[in-house]
């Protein structure tokens, strides 16, 4: 091959591989691998009401979905959402065991909040029993909630607040800056604040608690 021929195959080389590495957008270069992820949770209180004699154990559980990706420093978070959010209580004589008893009225409610930096707002679907509220909160003071409240007459041992095919959603995205010392805690957190009211015959007793969970990849 002369030396002319060789000179115009190494430009056209060069050529295309100058065409392979053109270089992205910023937009595009930093943009994430999103993968969603499901979680299931659970937690367990208990309340002893004196008055009533009667210890109270609520426990919330259910599952949270949600997306997440790493964006050049940030641990990103979207499309959180809960699903089938159930609250469940037990009545004993008293908390460490005690046996079945009953009361003769139950008022349970759930709100829902993110709490790990305060921000994300709380959404519903059109015709959900859910409702938003402001609640106060141990974490972010007053704040918007998913809120769902049942009353039970009746004498009863259990009570069981079930919402298959009510989930929660909190819009937008929620981002953890990554720490140069590399000890970031990279976990988002929503918090569950159940409520019960008792009731036995003429008397009654309530009792509130925060559940934090939370999650990461």
């Amino acid at each position: 091959m002369s030396k002319l021929k060789k000179t115009s195959v190494s430009a056209a080389l060069a050529g295309l591989v100058a065409s392979l590495f053109v270089a992205l957008p910023a937009s595009e270069a930093n943009a994430a691998t999103w993968t969603k992820y499901t979680k299931k949770y659970s937690q367990t209180k208990s309340f002893y009401s004196k008055p009533l004699k009667r210890c109270v154990r609520t426990t919330l559980s259910g599952r949270v979905t949600f997306t997440y990706g790493y964006i050049v420093g940030r641990y990103t978070y979207k499309d959180i959402k809960i699903i089938e959010p159930k609250m469940a209580t037990k009545v004993l004589t008293k908390c460490s065991g005690g046996k079945a008893a009953t009361t003769t009225k139950m008022e349970m409610t759930q709100r829902w909040y993110e709490s790990r930096k305060c921000e994300m707002d709380v959404e519903v679907s059109a015709g959900a029993p859910w409702s938003i509220s402001f609640t106060p909160t141990v974490e972010c003071g007053s704040r918007k909630a998913g809120t769902r409240k049942s009353v039970y007459g009746g004498k009863n041992k259990t009570y069981t607040q079930s919402n298959t095919g009510r989930p929660l959603y909190f819009k937008g995205k929620l981002e953890i800056r990554h720490s140069p010392t590399g000890n970031t805690d990279r976990r988002f957190c929503m918090s569950g604040r159940p409520t019960v009211q008792a009731y036995v015959k003429n008397n009654s007793d309530a009792w509130a608690q925060t559940m934090r969970f939370c999650f990461k990849p």
